[in-house]
């Protein structure tokens, strides 16, 4: 698959490009570093429900995959502006806004298609990526997704499919962990606040989600109950 590719450019002229690969193998920034920050290492502020082992990885792969946006913007307070391009392989997206909303999205979408144990298992959305999705975007595009494995699941027979959602909630019970103690290290890492505040709206996000799915998908009862 081609590269997503995000360019944000700043009110003072300032201007930043970057290229997400979907399909990278490892971590996406820093292999060519000698050495990288402090907040990178496994066991700073380490998830606690990481299966990753220090004797083994001594870096956490998603803060290696974020370290050079992190430092780029380590110094921007996140209300500052910003037009943001994002080129996908058949369309792109335009729209201007806080610094901390176009960090959430390309951060999103680099921890989703990264190295994390617990964070790849969004990888599937990454492949259809929606910049600046709001709450009922995500749960329609997550939910769709996860029905379609279920649907592939029971063809195949070997074991019951999941029609009840319940692997999503456990899924994002997973990922409220793993982002709260995210949001540690990124704080730690900046200055000043938009790639904090950018996780903190992530996480929000997924917390609304980990809470009940059946919820979230009243939401959309309203616009999917006819048709179709």
């Amino acid at each position: 698959m081609d590269k997503i590719t995000y360019n944000l450019k700043l009110k003072d002229g300032k201007e930043y490009t970057f290229a997400v690969d979907i399909d990278r193998q490892g971590s996406q920034e820093g292999s060519s570093r000698e050495t990288h920050s402090f907040w990178t290492k496994l066991n700073y502020n380490q998830c606690s429900n990481c299966p990753l082992q220090t004797a083994i990885h001594k870096h956490c792969p998603a803060a290696l995959d974020l370290e050079e946006i992190t430092e780029k913007f380590g110094d921007i307070i996140s209300t500052e502006r910003a037009d943001v391009w994002v080129h996908t392989k058949n369309r792109s997206f335009f729209k201007n806004c806080d610094v901390q909303e176009a960090l959430k999205s390309l951060f999103g979408l680099i921890m989703a298609s990264g190295s994390c144990p617990i964070l790849s298992r969004l990888k599937p959305l990454a492949y259809f990526h929606l910049p600046f999705a709001g709450l009922e975007e995500t749960v329609h595009r997550l939910v769709g997704t996860y029905l379609i494995k279920q649907y592939l699941i029971s063809g195949e027979g070997k074991c019951e499919p999941d029609w009840n959602l319940k692997g999503i909630e456990k899924l994002y019970r997973e990922l409220e962990i793993v982002n709260v103690h995210f949001m540690n290290r990124l704080r730690d890492a900046s200055s000043k606040d938009a790639s904090s505040n950018a996780l903190y709206i992530f996480v929000t996000l997924t917390s609304l989600i980990a809470m009940d799915i059946n919820k979230m998908m009243e939401v959309l009862e309203p616009i999917v109950r006819e048709g179709l």
